[in-house]
């Protein structure tokens, strides 16, 4: 697995922080970050979670299905005894999957092995993921 540090934002884009949820869905749809950041403002989502609207789960599910996205939520569970998933583990489990993946307090993008994400955060716990196409 390799870190891709991957800023999707561009100069021109709306002026945003705390927006991973914005960067992953950007980062393993390819779209513009501009329209899925409007994507997830329509769904409820805003930079601070007091202020948003619904549960941000489902703020990215509505997200994918509005582009058209096919996705699966996978669980990854803590068994008593056993190391938890990682993001990098996942990556070898299945390197060419591509999924958003929620680790603690974050959400990025894994495609194909590459971890695409603004900080290196393979070595956390992934609580659960959307396993996309």
């Amino acid at each position: 697995m390799t870190f891709n540090y991957t800023q999707p934002k561009k100069e021109t884009d709306i002026k945003c922080e705390n927006d991973c949820m914005v960067r992953a869905v950007t980062n393993i749809t390819k779209e513009d970050y501009t329209k899925v950041h409007k994507l997830m403002y329509q769904n409820g989502w805003r930079a601070t979670r007091r202020k948003s609207k619904g549960k941000w789960e489902e703020q990215i599910t509505k997200t994918l299905d509005t582009l058209g996205v096919k996705w699966e939520r996978i669980s990854f569970p803590a068994v008593k005894g056993q190391k938890r998933m990682t993001t990098k583990k996942l990556s070898e489990i299945d390197p060419k999957g591509k999924y958003i993946v929620r680790v603690s307090k974050h959400v990025a993008a894994l495609d194909e092995s590459k971890l695409l994400d603004t900080w290196d955060c393979s070595d956390k716990c992934v609580y659960f993921a959307w396993k996309i196409g």
